[in-house]
């Protein structure tokens, strides 16, 4: 009896123990609430620990907000798809009975306010406001104020809160990013000390690499609004397209030193084609944050710092639809406390920021609607004016050659919802034939004029500080063909699926042999696909017509040719293959009866070569840029669906690099190696092994005598803090005459300033800042006949520079894959000087070491994932490299 006596009392003290904790959380987080319906669980009820003091994983998020719906009729639950790594994406639709019961005709009756025909919403509808938390993945006191801010707007029966429900609907995305969000839940909660430890340096504070920033494949997804290149992306937009919320924040952390950021943007930082009186608006809106704020006694600052200048952003793609959209920057305690220039920083307290301004963004959207309104049906009015006005009346795309690109950039634009039509009749313009059924056309007047803009038009930027990229036009990262339309243009029917263009065997079974044709974007794929089949695939390095079942036709360099005989497949067994590729690749393969060509080669050549099924590696880890790692798996894995081996660095000396024929050093910095290890991957190279460097690993690779390649200058784009690998000082001698040469030759000037000279302090951000590209397009000479360049019909190449690296041109006159032509700036910011470094310099050379290949990329081929036009390049560097002729030079 006594026992079951001390049972309950001690039953009954944690009950209030936990009750006492739930109230004092409820004042720190909640310190004006008047009324909780007490039925709805807290977070710290539910979880069993007081928010702040764990981070709380994602499946626990879901479950909570899972919670609320079963216990309240405000808070709804709608998944919307999976990661990468199968954790459910969810939206939570917290608004009023009544307005639930009716949200299909409330959303039906607010997409009038995209039609710039239709009249403003009156102010008896809800607003839409949609909260976006913890897109980078350690960013991680969004998350958690997203539970309270779920919580409380279950539970308060106020009539401020009753008010907010009924005249909004309001989304939250509690973890826009939950791969990363776990990654770096996992990180913290796993080195968290009792009690907690301030010191910046302990382990809690430093996460390891990756770091839980990114996605699954390490890609910010706050920089893939507009490219779509990851499936939360694509999950995600799917779910604002069904809206058009008039405010969207996007929750984030910076420094640990630094306060809390709202918008209003810095005027010099503002997109150029947003409408000014959307900028307005936000001061509008800003007025509640701040008041909030002051009011728990919180630094915080605006007009600093973060831009709005492209729609890659969570916080400016919805500006392109009339959103008065905001990013909020709370300073991170990445931990539990952390020590900072304002003092100890709490966990607990940079959640509750961000609570306020939850909060206070709700409060200003209910208050402010008719406004709002107003703003995003004044917006689309303003578009379709501007695209109306715009020289170009509209841009038509596609190539009747490259239907996988043609229909990947198609895909792109209707997900954006972009008006396209069918192209009605064959067009020549600038030189460039479209054809009707393979080509579209894209008018300028259009609601959504300004995000075809950003897609479509170029843009030349004057001031010299941006937060990123400053060249995004999605065109020319795809490398497709294309062309403005400046005069009165036809347009044949709307185009509102992309069309179906399964790939067909073309002809019946051969006794002979099969082709395929080196222009389609997914060649390398049907290669690879084939050679999974242990098929025989030979690639042709000189173009050749054939006769076929459909007439002549003519196949470019780098086509692959698959005979009949030679094979391990029987002739039914290869037949039913490659049917089977040309499905899974979506691409035509064509049998032909003959090796007797029509014209060019014959398919006996010598200069048809067989491949070589690349078995590839991509260096990892520490010292390693995550990002670009993180492109080339996503690459290979979702393109091809090849299984490349991911090795740290700390792996490659014992590793047995006698497994792989592909090595793939991203941009990094590997001083980490010792000269064992260099010579262990130059004995590879020579034996054979094909080499392939991005950016500041080529500037390695050139300055450890892997190639006889020789640098420009490296350090012309470096970011603030950025690590480069220096060049030894005898590699510098070497490369210093010619760089003289190089420059003299363009008559540019150096942009670093004489030592003598005295500039103002306040200017050094500006001075320093045109030093380097943060991203810019520009444009080089490509070699359309070299095998790295196989499958591309335009000398013109688009390349996306964001890196320190500059190549001189190869001694060796056939080496130089492409080159920076003499005038390379397209879009973006680039100082003249900058300009004028990367004139005339190499983008790429694939030269020989040994009886190996070294292919050095002065540039990111995958940028982002989205860079189609040269991460094609790349591809064919892995599948044809070890071709390469060396023997002229």
């Amino acid at each position: 009896m006594k026992r079951i006596l001390k049972t309950i009392q001690l039953a009954l003290l944690l009950i209030i123990l936990v009750s006492f904790n739930s109230w004092a959380q409820n004042s720190y987080f909640f310190p004006k609430a008047t009324s909780l319906n007490p039925k709805i669980p807290t977070p710290e009820q539910f979880l069993g620990y007081p928010i702040g003091s764990y981070y709380t994983r994602y499946d626990q998020v879901i479950a909570y907000f899972k919670e609320l719906a079963k216990v309240s009729d405000r808070v709804h639950v709608e998944g919307i798809g999976k990661t990468y790594e199968q954790r459910e994406q969810i939206i939570v639709t917290i608004t009023s009975p009544a307005n639930y019961s009716n949200l299909e005709n409330i959303r039906k009756e607010h997409l009038n306010q995209i039609d710039p025909s239709k009249a403003v919403l009156g102010t008896s509808a809800p607003v839409i406001i949609h909260l976006g938390y913890g897109v980078h993945g350690n960013e991680t006191s969004s998350t958690e104020a997203s539970l309270l801010a779920g919580y409380y707007l279950a539970a308060s029966d106020d009539a401020e809160t009753q008010n907010w429900l009924s005249a909004s609907v309001i989304f939250i995305d509690p973890a826009l990013n939950p791969d990363g969000r776990d990654r770096a839940a996992n990180w913290h909660n796993a080195y968290h000390s009792f009690p907690a430890v301030g010191d910046p340096l302990d382990k809690e504070h430093q996460e390891g690499w990756p770091n839980g920033r990114t996605n699954h494949y390490f890609t910010d997804l706050n920089r893939d609004w507009l490219n779509l290149v990851q499936v939360e992306s694509r999950n995600r937009i799917a779910f604002f397209h069904k809206w058009y919320p008039n405010v969207q924040i996007d929750f984030h952390e910076q420094g640990t030193n630094a306060t809390y950021y709202f918008e209003p943007t810095p005027k010099s930082h503002e997109s150029p084609i947003i409408p000014q009186f959307l900028y307005e608006f936000q001061v509008t809106l800003a007025k509640y944050h701040a008041q909030a704020l002051d009011e728990i006694g919180s630094l915080y600052f605006t007009k600093e710092n973060y831009d709005n200048l492209s729609p890659i952003y969570g916080s400016t793609y919805p500006k392109f639809f009339g959103s008065v959209a905001a990013t909020f920057e709370q300073a991170s305690s990445r931990g539990i406390l952390q020590e900072s220039a304002n003092g100890p920083l709490s966990f607990a307290f940079t959640i509750r920021n961000h609570l306020s301004t939850s909060f206070s963004t709700i409060k200003g959207a209910v208050a402010e609607k008719a406004g709002l309104f107003k703003v995003q049906k004044d917006f689309f009015k303003y578009a379709l004016a501007q695209g109306q006005k715009n020289p170009a009346k509209a841009f038509v795309f596609g190539d009747s050659r490259d239907k996988t690109l043609t229909n990947k950039f198609l895909t792109l634009l209707l997900q954006h919802k972009i008006e396209v039509f069918e192209l009605p009749a064959n067009l020549t313009q600038e030189g460039k034939t479209f054809e009707k059924g393979s080509a579209y056309v894209v008018p300028s007047a259009q609601p959504n004029f300004l995000l075809v803009h950003s897609i479509f038009e170029e843009n030349t930027l004057k001031d010299s500080i941006f937060y990123d990229n400053t060249g995004w036009s999605i065109i020319h990262a795809y490398g497709l063909k294309y062309a403005k339309l400046k005069g009165s243009f036809s347009k044949g029917e709307p185009v509102n699926a992309v069309p179906a263009t399964g790939g067909k065997t073309v002809g019946t079974k051969s006794g002979y042999a099969y082709l395929i044709n080196s222009t389609d974007y997914n060649y390398t794929k049907a290669l690879y696909e084939l050679q999974r089949r242990d098929v025989l695939v030979k690639t042709a390095f000189k173009g050749f017509s054939a006769n076929t079942a459909k007439g002549k036709a003519d196949f470019l360099p780098g086509s692959l040719v698959i005979p009949v005989v030679g094979q391990r497949l029987s002739a039914d067994s290869l037949f039913a293959a490659v049917n089977e590729v040309a499905g899974i690749a979506n691409i035509d393969v064509t049998a032909v009866s003959s090796g007797f060509s029509a014209a060019g080669i014959d398919l006996g050549s010598s200069n048809i070569r067989a491949t070589r099924k690349p078995e590839v590696a991509v260096a990892f880890g520490q010292g390693v840029t995550a990002s670009e790692a993180g492109q080339v798996w996503f690459l290979l894995n979702q393109q091809l669906d090849l299984p490349v081996s991911k090795l740290d660095l700390s792996n490659f000396a014992p590793a047995p690099l006698g497994r792989y024929n592909v090595l793939v050093l991203p941009a990094g910095n590997y001083s980490v190696w010792d000269k064992a290890t260099i010579d262990k991957i130059k004995a590879w190279v020579e034996a054979g092994g094909t080499l392939i460097t991005f950016q500041t690993a080529t500037a390695w690779a050139v300055a450890n005598d892997l190639v006889k390649e020789k640098l420009a200058q490296t350090d012309v784009f470096r970011r603030p803090g950025e690590v480069t690998t220096a060049v030894p000082a005898s590699k510098a001698d070497d490369t210093k005459g010619e760089a003289a040469k190089q420059a003299k030759a363009n008559n540019s000037k150096s942009a670093l300033a004489p030592t003598n000279e005295r500039l103002d302090y306040a200017r050094q951000e500006d001075v320093e800042g045109s030093k380097r590209i943060n991203g810019a397009i520009f444009q080089a000479d490509l070699d359309i006949t070299h095998p790295v360049a196989f499958g591309i019909t335009d000398r013109k190449l688009f390349i996306n520079k964001n890196g320190p690296t500059l190549l001189l041109p190869s001694s060796n006159k056939y080496a130089t894959v492409a080159q920076y032509t003499a005038a390379p700036f397209i879009n973006g910011y680039s100082s003249k000087a900058n300009i004028a470094k990367v004139a005339n310099s190499a983008a790429i050379i694939a030269t020989a070491s040994g009886i190996g290949k070294v292919v050095l990329f002065a540039d990111d081929p995958t940028y982002r994932g989205y860079w189609l036009g040269t991460n094609r390049l790349f591809l064919n560097a892995i599948f044809f490299g070890n071709l390469l002729n060396s023997s002229y030079r």
